[in-house]
């Protein structure tokens, strides 16, 4: 009797699981294309807001000692200095080519795809060392893979 039941509980969930997977259909091809740049457009927006984070996680504080005057030549504050540093110079850099990157895939996301596809050509011969590369390449190749599917129902 207990294996009868047990037979039949589990038909019925074998049973329901498999109606749940016929709910839902599989995306198109451009569902899944523009949910890629929707991604891309995420992590790009993550990235530059986590170059902010770790530039400002870098300042720090002083704490002053009573005592003796602690004067050195080496840290004259009189003397010129350059604003900033290296870090800070790669870090804005990166963010604005960051924001190059994202305003081309948003521009495929709000249907320009010729003007967003111009855009990923044009970030990639600007910055031809790029840390991204891998990513444009991809992102021109589904760009393109769009472009096919918008001209083949067309025809």
């Amino acid at each position: 009797m207990n294996k009868n039941i047990l037979t039949a509980a589990l038909a019925v969930l074998l049973l329901t699981g498999a109606a749940r997977a016929e709910e839902k259909p599989a995306p198109t091809a451009k569902e899944s294309i523009m949910t890629f740049f929707k991604h891309l457009k995420s992590s790009l927006a993550q990235s530059s807001v986590q170059g902010e984070r770790k530039r400002a996680r870098g300042a720090g504080s002083v704490a002053a000692v009573r005592g003796a005057g602690q004067y050195s030549e080496l840290a004259d504050p009189n003397e010129t200095s350059l604003k900033g540093d290296v870090r800070a110079k790669r870090n804005k850099a990166a963010m604005a080519e960051d924001a190059e990157f994202e305003k081309a895939v948003s521009l495929i996301l709000a249907g320009k795809n010729d003007e967003g596809l111009k855009a990923l050509e044009a970030f990639k011969v600007s910055h031809p060392k790029s840390r991204h590369l891998p990513a444009v390449d991809e992102a021109i190749s589904k760009a393109k893979a769009l472009d096919a599917e918008k001209a083949e129902p067309a025809k």
